[in-house]
């Protein structure tokens, strides 16, 4: 029977090597999907039970920018540009790009917005309780999507009215 002889020398990288992958294991995340929404309230779980809503678990505060479809643009669209406030007040202006720009005008908005209480993700931009909804955006980390505005539900297709995060809010 041959018997096994460690050398101390060939112990140590060994060692080494090992430590070294386990450390390099523990920093692997998981990757970070910018472009999903929050989850629902009852999805959230203790959570909502503790209060966290978008409204408070979200960085909405700042300005959003795209460019929105349009019938009759020839080639362009709407350029949209949404802050939100951290007074809960928006500024929206709209403005056509391409076509026949003396043809519609295109309506801008200041004033408050709330988020709704059923689905918090979404905002409603109106100037009283009485006036119909001027605007109605899903809130995201990062970005906010337009919607319908009496029901909230996504136009088609959704990626298309998408607004990103240009900028911060200036205190």
């Amino acid at each position: 029977m041959q018997k096994t002889v460690y050398n101390h020398r060939s112990l140590g990288p060994c060692l080494l090597t090992l430590c070294a992958s386990f450390w390099l294991l523990g920093c692997v995340s998981k990757p970070v999907t910018v472009d999903a929404p929050p989850p629902r309230m009852h999805e959230q779980g203790q959570q909502a039970l503790q209060g966290d809503t978008p409204e408070t678990m979200l960085d909405w505060h700042g300005t959003y920018q795209a460019l929105l479809p349009c019938d009759g643009c020839d080639g362009g669209g709407i350029a949209i540009s949404v802050q939100l406030r951290d007074d809960k007040t928006a500024v929206v202006r709209e403005r056509r790009v391409g076509g026949d720009l003396s043809r519609t005008v295109v309506p801008s908005y200041t004033g408050p917005f709330s988020f709704d209480p059923v689905g918090g993700s979404l905002i409603s931009l109106r100037r009283s309780a009485q006036e119909p909804v001027a605007y109605k955006f899903f809130v995201a980390e990062g970005w906010i999507e337009m919607r319908e505005r009496a029901t909230g539900a996504a136009l088609k297709p959704s990626h298309m009215y998408r607004l990103r995060k240009t900028s911060e809010p200036v205190n």
